[in-house]
């Protein structure tokens, strides 16, 4: 598991979700996609996505070293 989190964050993991969010926050100023179905779920995701994130990286870098 501490590979897979390693190889995610070595990507290019954080500027996608980053990007994904920024189209998120930019498709809010319109009232049509702010009261589409999908809207909030995604805005939910981009609000949480850094917690997450911090979360688990927190977690890996607190276990020692093998």
């Amino acid at each position: 598991m501490r590979v897979l989190f390693s190889v995610i964050a070595d990507s290019d993991l954080f500027g996608a979700l980053a990007t994904v969010c920024l189209i998120v926050a930019a498709a809010g100023l319109f009232s049509a996609v702010r009261h589409s179905r999908f809207y909030f779920p995604a805005v939910f995701a981009c609000l949480l996505f850094m917690p997450i994130m911090h979360a688990i990286g927190s977690y890996f870098l607190s276990l020692p070293s093998p």
